[in-house]
């Protein structure tokens, strides 16, 4: 086998765990193949090299939080959780932190906000010196499938603090006076321990009271809900997050000192998130952007889905992992979707010299013909022909029609 020696240098490197001579030898490998002419292997080297790189530069650290800010015991492992005494069920989760932290995709607002806090936390002496204290209460809301509990669970492990997740409906019986007892029940536990509570569908109870559908004794347990949550600010961190934002009361807004939408990613994000997924495959910057393009408007739960739909079947198919191949892929994902409201993806299935007529013709897209050709296997010469005939437009009119 030709460089198998640079191959077994990189495998002994690897197993050794030594990260320095696995670059070492993985440029050794590259110079190699450089010199035989294989330029797109050197290229996949390349970005595996660059991937690596931004992962160890952007592995976040944890936090020290001061016991002033978070107080109580800490949490064993061997602690059970409160339960509902008519069901016996659990009423919250513990997640403990993990040596790996996950982190979310966000845009750069949202990115910022949520490492806004994390700072908050980190600074809480320099705060103290103007007579103020970290954020205690963070309200997340947006779509589903939007990030926003991957994003509780990174705020816990940075913090170093175990997550204890209950859903709201969870806590709700048809006995008002034990649901009451559910909620003083969970916030006694997560008060008596260092952690951070995370309440979840946090609007199947804090509606808006002045509902006319309510009855009084429901509203009546949306004020203990609140009261528990003035408390709880005296003893540690509370996370609630929302799919529906519109349906909280102002009162229960005015709970939370600060507030974070996480809406579908933005293009940047997208193509951050699609390369992620994606991996092992090796796709080019090209792909990523195409594979960004035609799933604008989907969340990061539903990137992923589609990227791990793309990666079975290429895996079933027995597929080279190549552009085309991956490329190919994402066409059959795609074209079993029931409904596509994206433009680009709908055009993908429909008609695929139209989508390519589409990008080559989006300055938005910021792609040049070669890499739109190389991506799509049709070949640069082919792709400034189809752009040239600009049948995407026709292909639109059915697109608006449908």
């Amino acid at each position: 086998m030709e460089h198998f020696s640079a191959v077994q240098s990189i495998i002994r490197a690897g197993l050794n765990g030594d990260a320095k001579a696995v670059d070492k030898q993985v440029r050794r490998l590259q110079s190699r193949l450089r010199k035989a002419g294989s330029e797109k292997e050197v290229e996949v080297l390349e970005r595996l090299l660059h991937a690596a790189s931004e992962t160890k530069e952007l592995a976040p650290s944890r936090v020290e939080v001061s016991r002033s800010l978070v107080t109580g015991e800490e949490l064993s492992r061997d602690a059970n959780p409160p339960i509902d005494r008519e069901t016996g069920a659990a009423l919250c989760e513990i997640a403990f932190p993990s040596d790996e932290i996950v982190t979310p995709v966000h845009g750069a607002t949202v990115g910022e906000a949520v490492e806004g806090m994390i700072e908050e936390w980190q600074s809480a002496a320099l705060l103290s010196s103007m007579d103020v204290e970290p954020t205690k209460s963070v309200l997340i809301y947006g779509p589903p499938g939007s990030g926003k509990t991957l994003t509780a669970h990174y705020v816990a492990n940075r913090l170093g603090l175990p997550l204890l997740t209950a859903r709201i409906d969870g806590l709700i019986s048809s006995f008002l006076g034990t649901t009451a007892r559910n909620i003083a029940g969970l916030f006694s536990f997560a008060n008596r321990y260092r952690c951070v509570l995370l309440l979840d569908e946090f609007d199947a109870l804090a509606k808006l009271r002045d509902d006319p559908q309510e009855i009084g004794e429901i509203k009546r347990v949306v004020n203990t809900l609140l009261q528990n949550l003035d408390e709880r600010r005296r003893h540690g961190i509370t996370i609630a997050i929302t799919n529906h934002d519109r349906l909280l009361d102002p009162a229960v807004w005015r709970r939370f000192e600060s507030q974070i939408h996480i809406d579908a990613p933005h293009s940047d994000a997208r193509e951050h998130m699609i390369a992620r997924f994606l991996k092992p495959v090796p796709a080019s910057p090209a792909t990523i952007k195409l594979f960004a393009y035609c799933l604008a408007g989907l969340s990061g739960a539903d990137l992923e889905r589609v990227c791990t739909a793309v990666k079975r079947t290429l895996a079933l198919n027995k597929s080279p992992q190549n552009a085309a191949s991956v490329f190919d892929a994402l066409v059959g994902v795609l074209s079993k979707a029931p409904h596509l409201e994206n433009q680009a993806a709908w055009m993908l299935t429909e008609d695929l010299e139209a989508f390519v007529s589409l990008a080559a013709n989006d300055h938005d897209l910021r792609l040049k013909q070669t890499e739109i050709g190389e991506a799509t296997g049709f070949g640069q010469s082919k792709v400034s022909e189809i752009k040239q005939k600009k049948r995407h437009l026709e292909v639109a009119e059915r697109f608006v029609a449908q």
